[in-house]
């Protein structure tokens, strides 16, 4: 894991340089050091790119290892005017390599990792540009674990670690040839790179009194290795708990074991017991299956008779309308008496006027004719439409003109009983239902109406409508509140026997229902029933 994050840290800033080898403010610094806004745009895009990425410093070195432009180039220990030559990363991108290393730094003596690539802008004008980032957020990020992360560099100086105290200490003395090497590089200048006070007990090292015991890890990329150490003495503890359990566990296993043997013997009855209910148990249940199946086909009977019953009220229904439909035929053959009186009249005046040449009298009257022959059909259709079944009625229809077809069939009933008729509101207001619907829904509650006010004096039915919403009353004996949720029940009827099947307010409750609306029926304090058709809840 401490690898991985090393490795990481390090990999995800080495492409920087890369990524700005070819940046043409660079080139344009390298090749004209001596250009002040140059230098100073190259400071700048180095100082912006250094912030975005957060690395340490970013700077352009020439041939010689002059820094000719820096990230830094604001701060007191600005890299500008600065010699790196010295820097093995330097000659290694000269060289044409990808430079690496990793040193305390010569101008700000804080330690980072360095990378370095040559820049070339025209064959002998060249350059490197370095990127420098600092390790200290990951050792720190070490520092809260009890044990030890040290990453060891091949002179066996601690490069990184995660106690500050071992930083720069080196695990064996350095030769005299290592401390040459490693001061003209500069590489750990100014730390005096003293050897750690280790001790040694039974082949582990001692640091502070405390015996660690040791694992490693090789790290290709600067031959480092990383040493993770921790305290032996916890693993000592750790193996007396662990033997102790171990102990415990024994002894807990044999009473187990004779806990089972006790058990086993137990369940030896048990089973005997319980297969013999077992075998009583699928007697029964062999019984019960055969009873089940026995309710299944009563059940199965059942359905099959309310579908036949369902099927018997839909005929009974259509038998309602039909007799509806009689009905209204008688009204309608009486209204069509008159304009086939009067288109006979007509016919016999206009061939007169033919045969005296008064051809202007002729079409008045034959337009006179084409009237009461529209009329006529007007009224015959209804009984087609009023026929016919209907699943959905959800639509738009004046109110009107379907209280005009309905009445043009009622008038002579109203006109014999003498009832009042008083319509209010209902003139160019339009209602969420088809027309033929609404006209059967209107002909079923007027005639309810028309019967409830048989014999009954200054009888009154009263239409009031408003936006998705239509009521109808009349001041009849009205329904007794028992009833009046049983009234649109199929075949209930409050009429002397003979006089109706009880499917009226049905047939008004299905078409309201598939239009979207409901139907809601009351009885008033005044007396008579008022019916409501209500679709204001979809709209």
């Amino acid at each position: 894991m401490y690898r991985a994050a090393l490795e990481s840290e390090v990999a995800r800033f080495e492409n920087i340089p890369r990524a700005l080898q070819s940046h043409p403010v660079l080139t344009q610094a390298l090749a004209s050091p001596g250009n002040a806004d140059i230098i100073i745009r190259a400071n700048r895009l180095l100082e912006q790119l250094a912030d975005d990425t957060g690395v340490e410093a970013l700077y352009l070195m020439d041939a010689q290892g002059t820094a000719l432009a820096a990230s830094n180039w604001r701060q007191p220990h600005s890299f500008i005017g600065q010699n790196y030559r010295f820097r093995p990363y330097f000659h290694d991108a000269l060289r044409g390599s990808f430079g690496e290393f990793y040193g305390v730094g010569a101008t700000t003596h804080v330690p980072g990792y360095f990378f370095g690539l040559q820049l070339e802008h025209e064959p002998g004008t060249r350059g490197v540009l370095a990127a420098k980032i600092t390790l200290l957020e990951l050792e720190r990020s070490w520092q809260p674990g009890r044990d030890l992360v040290l990453v060891v560099d091949p002179d066996q100086v601690i490069a990184l670690a995660s106690r500050t105290e071992l930083k720069f200490k080196t695990l064996t003395p350095l030769s005299q040839e290592a401390r040459q090497r490693l001061d003209r590089t500069r590489q750990y200048a100014p730390m005096p790179l003293t050897p750690l006070e280790l001790g040694n007990r039974n082949g582990q090292p001692v640091w502070q009194n405390k015996p660690y015991r040791v694992s490693e890890l090789y790290l290709p990329r600067r031959q480092w290795r990383l040493q993770l150490w921790w305290p032996s003495r916890p693993l000592m503890v750790t193996a007396t708990l662990v033997t102790a359990v171990a102990g415990f566990s024994i002894v807990a296993l044999t009473l187990l074991l004779l806990y089972w043997h006790q058990r086993r013997r137990y369940i030896r009855s048990q089973l005997k017991a319980k297969n013999e209910l077992e075998r009583k148990v699928m007697a029964r249940t062999a019984a019960l299956a055969a009873s089940n199946r026995q309710l299944e086909r009563q059940v199965e009977e059942r359905f099959q008779a309310e579908g036949r019953l369902r099927s018997m009220q839909h005929e009974l229904i259509q038998i309602n309308r039909l007799a509806a439909l009689g009905q209204m035929a008688a009204s309608v053959a009486h209204e069509v008496n008159q304009p086939l009186t009067a288109l006979k009249n007509q016919s016999a005046n206009t061939l007169m006027l033919a045969q005296r040449g008064m051809y202007p009298q002729v079409e008045e009257s034959l337009g006179t004719m084409g009237r009461l022959v529209d009329r006529i059909a007007r009224l015959t259709s209804q009984l087609k439409l009023f026929a016919a079944t209907r699943r959905k009625t959800r639509g738009r229809c004046r109110l009107d003109e379907a209280l005009d077809n309905v009445l043009s069939w009622l008038s002579p009933r109203l006109e014999e009983q003498r009832i009042r008729l008083e319509k209010t509101q209902v003139e160019a207001l339009t209602l969420p239902m088809e027309l033929h619907a609404l006209e059967q829904v209107l002909a079923n509650l007027l005639c309810n109406s028309l019967d409830a006010l048989i014999g009954r004096d200054a009888a009154t039915i009263t239409i009031a409508a408003g936006d998705n919403r239509l009521c109808l009353w009349d001041n009849g004996p009205g329904i007794a509140p028992e009833l009046l949720d049983k009234v649109t029940e199929p075949f209930f009827s409050t009429k002397e026997a003979g006089q109706g099947l009880g499917l009226g307010l049905a047939i008004v409750r299905d078409l309201v229902e598939a239009s979207d609306g409901r139907l809601e029926i009351a009885s008033l304090p005044s007396g008579g029933a008022c019916f409501t058709l209500n679709w204001s809840q979809d709209e």
